[in-house]
């Protein structure tokens, strides 16, 4: 999360900085860029009209300097005159129009905090201006990234942790580094009350004290991160259960059940599913009365998939690679 609201303030003071500057400003920039491009680095509208006191010059004092100057730059002046020359004329003119003007305040503001240096003197600006929602979805995008290695970096620490976890128990249980040469399984329990179960097979499973059951212990059990689960993709389908949504007809909702309970029953076929319905809807019989032929069935009466199951040296029965409670896979005790 603070990645994120980096990120927001960054935005935040780009936006407020761009906005900042209206047409005026960025005449302000090309001008001051041409003008060091082509009288020197350094050089300022003061120094380039012969204005000694600089800032403090007064308005009478830039008029003549300006007639002074335009005078020597006049390409009437000149017997052949070239095309530099008529620009370093057009030049002055609009410095002696800033200066003269209410921009004089703008550019000495720029000239005594400094001027912005993206790509010169801001000429990437004037030429293309990001508006308010090209920002938006710069941003959008940035933060998607961002959710994305956020989740890549809590994805690894967990699969770490995991690790680390599986290696200390069986350091602890196998203190020679091989497996007991009985066979036989051993538990242990950490500082803070969990029990762990190390198996022959170099499994380390922990147990849930309250139902008696055991989970594995696996790295990669541990779902890789997704782009589906960042903002990039949430924040749509949060946008269209709000909107949209809402004002689809009941249809969808039917759509959207059945959904679900193709999620709930993931072995089931489509097919299955509908005959499952409908014998859920047929009417039962009257009280008193004897039902005829087989009751029907009810969705949940189908007999649950049995886990394959093998036994190990020490006697325990353990599923095989059957994933449940979450992607951890459960040894039935």
């Amino acid at each position: 999360m603070r990645i994120l609201s980096v990120l927001l303030i960054v935005a935040a003071v780009w936006i407020a900085a761009v906005a900042a500057w209206d047409e005026k400003d960025h005449e302000i920039f090309r001008v001051t860029e041409d003008l060091e491009k082509v009288e020197g680095k350094g050089t300022t509208f003061y120094s380039f009209m012969g204005l000694e006191k600089g800032p403090s010059s007064s308005l009478d004092e830039i008029t003549k300097a300006y007639r002074k100057k335009s005078r020597q730059l006049h390409p009437d002046k000149m017997k052949n005159p070239s095309a530099e020359a008529t620009d370093r004329f057009a030049r002055l003119g609009i410095i002696a129009n800033i200066l003269r003007g209410a921009d004089k305040e703008r550019y000495d503001f720029f000239l005594e905090k400094g001027f912005p240096r993206w790509k010169g003197t801001g000429y990437y600006y004037s030429r293309f201006r990001p508006g308010l929602g090209m920002v938006f979805v710069f941003l959008y995008l940035i933060t998607g990234l961002a959710h994305y290695l956020i989740l890549s970096i809590n994805t690894k620490s967990e699969r770490a942790r995991i690790a680390r976890h599986v290696s200390e128990c069986k350091s602890q249980a196998w203190p020679s580094g091989f497996p007991p040469a009985d066979a036989s399984k051993r538990r242990l329990q950490d500082n803070v009350g969990r029990v762990f179960t190390v198996y022959p097979d170099g499994t380390v499973w922990i147990l849930d004290t309250a139902t008696g059951d055991e989970y594995l212990l696996d790295p990669e059990e541990v779902p890789d991160a997704q782009w589906g689960n960042t903002v990039l993709a949430r924040l749509p389908k949060w946008v269209w259960k709000r909107t949209v949504g809402r004002v689809l007809p009941a249809k969808a909702d039917a759509v959207e059940e059945e959904v679900a309970s193709s999620a709930a029953e993931p072995g089931a076929s489509k097919k299955s599913r509908a005959k499952k319905g409908k014998a859920a809807r047929v009417s039962s019989p009257a009280e008193g009365e004897e039902a005829e032929g087989p009751a029907p069935k009810k969705i949940g009466d189908a007999p649950k998939k049995q886990l394959k199951t093998k036994t190990l040296a020490d006697g325990s029965v353990v599923a095989e690679a059957s994933n449940v409670a979450g992607g951890r896979r459960r040894r039935k005790k």
